[in-house]
């Protein structure tokens, strides 16, 4: 299997880290020829530890460049720009105009036409004004200005900072490094291949559920405000987790999702649910 560019570099370079270990061992067996007997004397003693010190010191300071220059990509706070179709000369109008004219046979009006950063995407966000939810259709732009994917996604915020989210695409490998900051509020599947029209139904139903199982309502403001502050919420507490989490366990965990990558993320939604009906049984 192969993995993204930046899984690939990170365990190369443990894997060098390791051999540089092996290495040293390697050499301090040999001065002391290729005997295991007296490895703790004082002198070989010395040498272990002067190079295990520089190996993990160099590991350490590796770990360390790492996170800062993911912390320095996260940006602080979620900043958009309004935009034109002009700015987009291969955007794919057509297939725009199509998801348009769909979502808004749906019932959704169109919100804000805006610049997904680092200025390599274009999205339109809708809002339903009767259902409550959010939706945005969008593409992505590689280097070469050649469309990566576009997608659509539906979401609803609800009570509590719950939010449920449906992308009407297959999961994608590389996004292994966004698994790291998931959030245990966020509820998140990937539909593919279904239409708007069922794909829009089925969130509704799922949402639904959720409601129920928590007992809690939905958020009836679907302003731009607030589609803007849920967004300025997400950007900061992706750079919080990043600060707390260990790197070494966060790209484990981006790892682990690229050899399986997950098609829904349910958080703590399944546990509360669970703890809300063992509270409900008691009280009855």
């Amino acid at each position: 299997m192969k993995f993204s560019p930046g899984i690939q570099n990170f365990w190369f370079q443990i894997s060098h880290f390791l051999l540089d270990s092996l290495v040293v061992f390697l050499v301090i067996l040999r001065l002391n020829g290729w005997r295991f007997s007296n490895l703790l004397s004082f002198p070989i003693l010395v040498g272990f530890i002067v190079g295990f010190s520089l190996v993990l010191f160099r590991l350490i300071w590796f770990l360390s460049h790492l996170k800062f220059q993911m912390l320095q990509a996260l940006p602080d706070e979620w900043q958009f720009q309004v935009v034109v179709l002009a700015h987009y000369p291969l955007l794919n109008v057509s297939w725009l105009c199509e998801q348009t004219s769909i979502l808004e046979s749906l019932g959704f009006v169109q919100l804000m036409d805006y610049k997904v950063e680092p200025d390599t995407g274009f999205a339109r966000c809708f809002a339903h004004l009767h259902h409550y939810c959010f939706a945005e259709i969008g593409q992505i732009f590689g280097e070469n200005g050649e469309a990566i994917f576009q997608q659509s996604t539906i979401f609803s915020i609800l009570e509590q900072d719950w939010v449920v989210a449906a992308i009407n695409r297959e999961v994608n490998q590389n996004e292994g490094i966004s698994y790291i900051w998931r959030h245990p509020k966020v509820v998140i599947t990937y539909k593919p291949n279904i239409s708007l029209n069922e794909f829009f139904q089925v969130h509704l139903r799922f949402r639904q559920q959720i409601l129920h199982d928590l007992g809690i309502t939905v958020s009836t403001d679907v302003s731009w405000f607030a589609y803007r502050n849920r967004e300025q919420q997400a950007t900061i507490y992706r750079k919080q987790i990043m600060k707390q989490k260990p790197i070494l366990l966060s790209m484990l965990e981006a790892t682990l999702f690229e050899l399986n990558p997950k098609s829904e993320w349910l958080g703590d939604y399944p546990k509360e649910a669970a703890k809300r009906r063992a509270n409900h049984r008691l009280i009855s």
